[in-house]
């Protein structure tokens, strides 16, 4: 049996998503708490694989897993749960022998501003990145393609902050920050709406690289649903994400999401 597991975490605790040697990750310790569980016998043998590897002090509402297991899959989040700190399990389908989950429909991820920001200014600029760019000045340099296509970028007033709401099919490695902090430049009349499109259009530009701890990959969307197994969200899970440089948004997303 192969299975698709939806996951939330506090970035502020790890050393980044990708596991790693001699340093503690979000992949790293999901690894650990299956093997302990014996849901895998290893990352090869199950064919682990993560959706989307987050930045280093970035979090998730609903990143996603897959592997191949006989564990019983009415016990396994409740078994994670009870295995891994700081991280919360929440979502389960049963999946295609084939499935990959970095192959998905769309990723939403969200920034936080501060709401004292030109929301106006913010709407216009956004608009500049949807459609199908090459946004190789918007990411670490790469060899392979940097051309990618944003769906929507939604600008509203929520709370005490601002959202960026950005979906796309995938995104380049810092791709979002990178974005974020070119918005917020124009905003704050540092550079002009020319400027991005430039950089859009191949000028080369580098607009620098926003924090990492407001951004919050809220969800992977695939061509099937998530049964919601776990909705009970655990007071220690909630304390952890006191820690989050956006006190408590974490939890209350995650509880608005599964209820």
């Amino acid at each position: 049996m192969r299975v698709a597991l939806k996951f939330a975490y506090d970035g502020s605790v790890f050393w980044g998503y990708q596991r790693q040697p001699n340093v503690r990750t979000v992949e790293g310790d999901i690894i650990k708490a299956l093997n302990r569980t014996k849901m895998i016998q290893g990352v090869k043998e199950n064919n682990f694989q993560s959706s989307s590897r987050t930045d280093r002090g970035a979090s998730a509402v609903g990143n996603v897993i897959a592997f191949d297991t006989d564990f019983k899959k009415g016990q396994m989040l409740r078994a994670l749960n009870s295995n891994v700190k700081d991280v919360y399990f929440w979502g389960f389908a049963e999946v295609n022998d084939d499935f990959n989950p970095r192959h998905a429909r769309q990723r939403w991820y969200r920034y936080h501003l501060d709401k004292g920001l030109d929301l106006d200014g913010l709407k216009r600029a956004s608009s500049l990145f949807v459609g199908e760019h090459d946004f190789k000045n918007f990411c670490r340099r790469s060899e392979r393609s940097t051309v990618r296509r944003m769906d929507s970028i939604k600008v509203s007033r929520k709370r005490n902050f601002i959202y960026l709401d950005i979906k796309g099919e995938s995104f380049l490695w810092n791709m979002v920050r990178r974005m974020v902090l070119a918005l917020v430049k124009y905003a704050n009349g540092e550079i002009p709406k020319k400027a991005i499109t430039e950089a859009l259009a191949g000028k080369q530009t580098d607009f620098g690289l926003a924090p990492a701890h407001p951004l919050f990959l809220m969800d992977v969307t695939y061509d099937f649903t998530f049964e919601v197994r776990e909705s009970s969200i655990p007071p220690s899970f909630r304390q952890n994400y006191e820690k989050v440089l956006i006190q408590g948004e974490l939890f209350s997303t995650l509880q608005e999401r599964i209820g």
